[in-house]
């Protein structure tokens, strides 16, 4: 009788007192720009590298076991990037697409869509939202004519009784790198003004307590400007009603927040794992967000693969390994990429012959992409030559000008910085965007001032002519606006042609065809001052 009494005492204090509120906390975990990297190791190397589905599998079964109240969310460029996407999309269809089949098991909740899942086309992109049992969101992607989504906008999941909205956007950037083909014509509106009409509505509709987005673009900058390639800050700065921000497309490493909201990015190729605590707080009949924290956990070499992830892509991953180990050529010549951005060298006259051949252009326009590819001289795999040009673009061929292409050569010499400067390469201009011309010969001087450093520019041994006219073969990519070549050389005429067997193909074709291969550079242009290969090695990016 007496515990009896005491109990009813304790229950009286409680109900006078209030009773503690109800908390719930769960846990957000989001990937980014995986590009289909699996495996712990670089593809062309083989050597190891912290990073892949197989290590990141197992950092979310981890932190999902310590809080099951977990939302999965991946933010884009998911089904392009590694050998194996090409050998699923273009070879083995009859095989899973290798990312969505892990996100399938590990049951991730919804993808925002990126850029580069345009580069294979809409059917493989199609087939891949088939395959997912999760949403491919776009809020911002549309079809002209008639207005409406061409993906859904947001998807709701409920964990630990919270109604969770995850709302999905893509870059609009998409028609500035992709052919028109390739998107199937569809319209890419600004984030920000997409979001401004669209989340207070979807919160007060949809009764959610926690929104979510997952946008496949950067945090940019503030004010910002409507049509921004990255807009995270313009976002939390301008729109009321989100928690949570998760972004990709820059492949950088964002914690941040702002106006108490977290701001997430983790990197690319699985190299770290986004993950947030939400605290949250029974208020009625609705929870209340008391807290957000948000962090980016690096995946360290330690961490274990994920048996499920590996047998899943088992198939795929031994058939890419089959393609990658064909024979190719006996090269004559080391491909060394490490100075092709200060001299002409054999690994860029070798691309500068693939397009010029494939076009049948009299100029030709080319990056070097990965400056750390090296092939030796010998018997050579398909595997090495995918590493000079790993990326899904076609070809174009254009009439161009001799004044756009002093205009074209002006533009790329503003990847350097003045030459007596500490730092040799400007800000903001990759050097993947550092374009050299073949087929005519010039010297760009970085001790002058950017829009003036192209000194001498000939064809034939005779100075261009303002007027003079040639063609030019290029990617599309950089045709479509990739790097700001079109807005500097300021060209609107569309392509004399179009190649869509892809130039990577055009690269193997070419090689495959050739029992022995000895590219020689022809020295068509040079950097003055001359600059130092031990500071180009120091300094490289």
């Amino acid at each position: 009788m007496k515990r009896l009494l005491s109990l009813w005492v304790v229950l009286a204090g409680l109900l006078a007192g209030g009773l503690p509120a109800q908390e719930v906390r769960i846990q957000v975990l989001a990937t980014t720009d995986m590009h289909g990297h699996i495996t712990a190791q670089n593809s062309y190397s083989l050597t190891p590298e912290p990073k892949g589905w197989a290590k990141i599998a197992t950092m979310i079964r981890q932190r999902r076991e310590a809080n099951p109240n977990t939302v999965l969310v991946d933010c884009g460029d998911t089904l392009q990037g590694e050998p194996v996407n090409y050998v699923q999309s273009h070879l083995r269809q009859d095989l899973p697409e290798p990312s969505i089949a892990i996100m399938n098991a590990l049951g991730y909740a919804a993808m925002a869509v990126g850029n580069h899942e345009y580069d294979f086309g809409m059917g493989v992109l199609r087939a891949a939202e088939k395959q997912a049992r999760f949403p491919f969101l776009s809020a911002n992607t549309f079809h002209p004519k008639s207005r409406k989504e061409a993906f859904p906008a947001f998807t709701k999941v409920t964990v630990g009784g919270v109604s969770v909205l995850i709302v999905g956007f893509t870059t609009p950037g998409v028609p500035s790198w992709e052919p028109p083909a390739n998107y199937g014509g569809l319209g890419f509106a600004d984030i920000v003004e997409t979001a401004r009409t669209l989340i207070p509505k979807l919160r007060d509709r949809e009764k959610a307590d926690v929104v979510v987005v997952a946008m496949h673009s950067g945090l940019g900058t503030l004010p910002g400007a409507t049509g921004d390639e990255n807009a995270a800050l313009r976002l939390a700065e301008q729109v009321p009603g989100i928690d949570l921000i998760l972004t990709g497309h820059t492949h950088s490493l964002v914690k941040t927040q702002h106006k108490g909201i977290p701001i997430l990015q983790g990197r690319a190729h699985g190299r770290a794992l986004m993950t947030a605590d939400l605290v949250l707080r029974k208020a009625g009949a609705r929870w209340q967000l008391v807290a957000a924290q948000g962090d980016v956990v690096e995946t360290a070499e330690t961490v274990p693969d994920d048996a499920e992830a590996l047998a899943l892509t088992g198939p795929l991953r031994a058939a890419t390994e089959t393609y990658l180990n064909t024979f190719a050529t006996n090269l004559q010549t080391d491909l060394d990429c490490r100075f092709a951005r200060m001299e002409d060298t054999p690994a860029m006259q070798l691309l500068h012959q693939v397009q010029r051949q494939a076009t049948g252009a009299q100029l030709s326009a080319a990056a070097c992409i990965a400056t750390q590819t090296y092939i030796p001289k010998g018997a050579t795999s398909v595997r090495q030559f995918y590493a000079l040009m790993p990326y899904e673009n076609g070809l174009v061929r254009l009439k161009v000008t001799g004044e756009q292409v002093r205009r074209y050569l002006e533009h790329a010499a503003r990847y350097y910085n003045y030459s007596h400067l500490p730092d040799l390469y400007a800000k903001g201009f990759g050097g993947y965007n550092f374009d050299t011309l073949d087929g005519v010969a010039y010297a760009m001087d970085i001790s002058k001032a950017p829009g003036g450093r192209i000194t001498t520019l000939t064809y034939n041994s005779q100075p261009v002519r303002p007027d003079q006219t040639f063609t030019l073969a290029m990617s599309s990519y950089r045709y479509y606006g990739g790097g700001g070549y079109k807005a500097a050389v300021g060209w609107t005429a569309a392509p004399e042609a179009t190649f869509e067997n892809g130039l990577r193909n055009d690269l193997l074709a070419f090689v495959l065809a050739r029992p022995s291969l000895n590219p020689v550079p022809v020295r068509n242009w040079r950097i003055i001052p001359a600059l130092d290969r031990e500071r180009i090695l120091q300094l490289k990016r």
